[in-house]
């Protein structure tokens, strides 16, 4: 399985991938165990969509999935979802704090705008809404 793994920085996930990688960090946070019904659910969307998704996440290397059994996150999948969230959480955080957007449509635009932000956007965002230091890497 480690031949199949690229790295992430070879190939960037489309923004359907990164969703199903964010609802497998999210519905792993929840519980142990995440089963492709469970996303297929959390998701709204078919079954064969998220075994194809799955497919594809665990020839890059993010999750692990034996035949049969429960989708776990590699610690590659782990650092990856936990940066789409954080990228979530901060562009939500900025248009609630200081465009006064709703909750529910910061939410999905965030959800949006996740795929697309720079790192460098991200960072000043955080430095906008005092999240980081200034003199931080």
């Amino acid at each position: 399985m480690q031949q199949n793994k690229r790295h992430h920085s070879e190939k960037k996930l489309s923004p359907s991938r990164e969703e199903y990688l964010k609802a497998i960090y999210k519905l792993s946070k929840r519980t142990q165990s995440v089963r492709s019904i469970d996303i297929s659910v959390y998701l709204g969307v078919s079954k064969p969509s998220v075994h194809r998704a799955v497919t594809t996440l665990q020839e890059e290397g993010l999750i692990i999935k034996p035949l049969g059994g429960e989708i776990q996150l590699t610690e590659e999948g782990r650092k990856q979802g936990e940066a789409i969230m954080a990228k979530f959480q901060i562009i939500r955080q900025f248009l609630i704090t200081c465009c006064n957007v709703n909750e529910l449509t910061a939410s999905a635009d965030a959800c949006k705008m996740e795929h697309i932000i720079s790192d460098d956007a991200v960072f000043a965002l955080k430095k906008y809404l005092g999240l980081v230091q200034v003199d931080d890497p």
